[in-house]
Parts: C-alpha cells; sequence; structure tokens
C-alpha cells in the first residue's frame, strides 16, 4: 500500500513589511523564544543561505523531533526545507513572505507523508489537524513577534 501524501497551506495577513516580516522567519534560532510548540532548536550546521537544524517540539503533549535542512533566499523572501531525517517519510515545504498593500502574507506550506500506511486511516486525520493547529500557532506566533519588533 503507497503512503498518502497529505498538503496543508495556511497563511496570516501581517501590518509589517515583507523584509522585516521574513527576519523573523529566517530567525530560526530564535523560534524557541516565541514559539510555544518548540521547544528546542539545535543548529548543526550553518553553510551561507543553508542551515542544517534538530527541532524538538511537543504536539498534543507528544514529543516530535526531526533533522531539518531549509535553504535561505533573502531576495525573494523564501525558506524552502525539508527533513533530512525523521518520523516523517516526507516532510518539505516552504515558509514566503510577500508584499501585500502596507503590510505583508506570510505563508506556510507544508507536504508530508506519515509513512505507516497501515494505520493512517486511523491516526492520520488526528495528526493532520495536529498539525494544522500547529501551523496556526506558529503563524500566530510569527505575527505576535513582527508586531513587537515595531
Amino acid at each position: 500500500m503507497p503512503n498518502k501524501t497529505h498538503r496543508i497551506v495556511m497563511s496570516r495577513t501581517l501590518r509589517r513589511p515583507a523584509a522585516e516580516a521574513f527576519r523573523t522567519v529566517e530567525d530560526l534560532e530564535r523560534f524557541p523564544e516565541f514559539m510555544p510548540n518548540v521547544n528546542a532548536l539545535t543548529l548543526l550546521e550553518v553553510d551561507g543561505h543553508r542551515k542544517v537544524a534538530a527541532w524538538d517540539t511537543t504536539i498534543d503533549d507528544a514529543p516530535l523531533s526531526w533533522i531539518e535542512e531549509g535553504i535561505y533566499d533573502e531576495k525573494n523572501l523564501i525558506v524552502r526545507f525539508r527533513a533530512l531525517e525523521g518520523v516523517f517519510d516526507r516532510f518539505d515545504g516552504h515558509w514566503q513572505v510577500v508584499p501585500e498593500g502596507e503590510g505583508s502574507r506570510v505563508t506556510f506550506d507544508l507536504t508530508y507523508e506519515i509513512g505507516l500506511p497501515e494505520i493512517e486511516d486511523l491516526v492520520g486525520p488526528i495528526f493532520r489537524q495536529r498539525l494544522i493547529e500547529n501551523a496556526e500557532s506558529m503563524l500566530k506566533a510569527i505575527e505576535e513577534r513582527v508586531e513587537k519588533a515595531r
């Protein structure tokens, strides 16, 4: 039985310019300071526009950790990420900030595969809902952080 591929796309309007908002998105090392579900984030490698980090998060009191590579494109205000190892068979996507009116819009786009087809129908919908709630929490935290930077 093949893996099911899932996608989550969410965005939030910000009242700050795109370049300012992107500084918050790219400041990966500070995520544990203002994102409630991120317990720890350890930079393992930094090479130019590439960062590799170990993520330690909690979703619904369940620990979730993985190693992720991020490619940071300041010119286009986009961070492309993918898990290098962890619990998912696939976990990749991007954060993007675009100008919108006087402010900007930040978008989180994630594609994932749980990789356990035998229990996917049972845990898949619950896990998807938790990932959506986590993404919304991250977007809200970014919004609050960007607004505080005024």
